[in-house]
């Protein structure tokens, strides 16, 4: 008898599939498939039947999984280097804090330039988390080396480290910056590929590098308060016990 057929039977993992296609002009590729999510879910599929949304939509999804995850184990790698270089856990853990005043930043440069979160800015992301802990390295080390070589008192060492690294510590966020610039104003042949990750970098640089010159020292005051407090008890507590023994 005479009836129609597909002209090419798909199958994927050994089930059968049908493939509707479609290109997206104009609108972010993530926003369009999450959009086609929400309406695919409201449909009641035939028993024996599933509807997913999937392509490339689904593939940016599982790299966005992949970038967080390594991000994951930059933070920690990136912890554990500063760990042992410090020997100090809390040291490490104060500097840490500049990652998020990055995020801001890459949330700010990328809205402010109307750029859509993509792999490519995902990248810039992850590279940051390498680079904005160094402004924090540079000024805690300092800190630290004025306390236990010059004997200073914390506070005078915290003022005079800001105003000692404070040039360096520009220097080498300002160079960074303005290198990226051709990239993120996509000068250059094949850059408008690229200039998500400078866009995301410059605004990550530029909020981590001036909004933790205050907060990473006042951070540091009250860790470092503290502590110390808490050694001074754990003195008196000892020098109470030893009349008695």
């Amino acid at each position: 008898r005479t009836g129609t057929s597909p002209l090419t039977i798909e199958h994927k993992n050994t089930e059968r599939i049908v493939k509707v296609e479609a290109n997206v002009v104009g609108q972010a590729a993530g926003r369009v498939g999450a959009r086609a999510k929400q309406a695919v879910a409201r449909i009641t599929p035939p028993p024996g039947f599933t509807i997913r949304v999937a392509g490339s939509f689904e593939e940016m999804m599982e790299t966005f999984r992949d970038l967080g995850f390594a991000m994951l184990i930059a933070i920690l790698l990136v912890f554990m280097v500063m760990a042992s270089q410090f020997e100090s856990l809390r040291d490490p853990f104060i500097i840490l804090f500049t990652i998020p005043f990055a995020l801001i930043g890459v949330i700010w440069a990328l809205a402010a330039t109307g750029t859509t979160l993509s792999i490519v800015s995902g990248l810039g992301v992850l590279v940051l988390v390498g680079i904005v802990v160094n402004n924090g390295i540079v000024y805690i080390d300092f800190v630290n080396q004025l306390r236990r070589n010059e004997g200073m008192a914390l506070e005078e060492a915290v003022k005079e480290a800001g105003r000692v690294r404070l040039r360096p510590i520009l220097m080498t966020s300002l160079t960074t910056i303005f290198g990226l610039i051709p990239l993120a104003l996509q000068i250059g042949e094949g850059s408008e590929f690229w200039s998500p990750l400078g866009r995301a970098m410059i605004g990550g640089m530029a909020v981590s590098t001036f909004l933790p010159l205050v907060f990473i020292p006042v951070l540091y005051v009250i860790f470092e308060t503290r502590s110390e407090r808490a050694r001074l008890r754990r003195a008196a507590s000892a020098a109470a016990r030893t009349p008695g023994q």
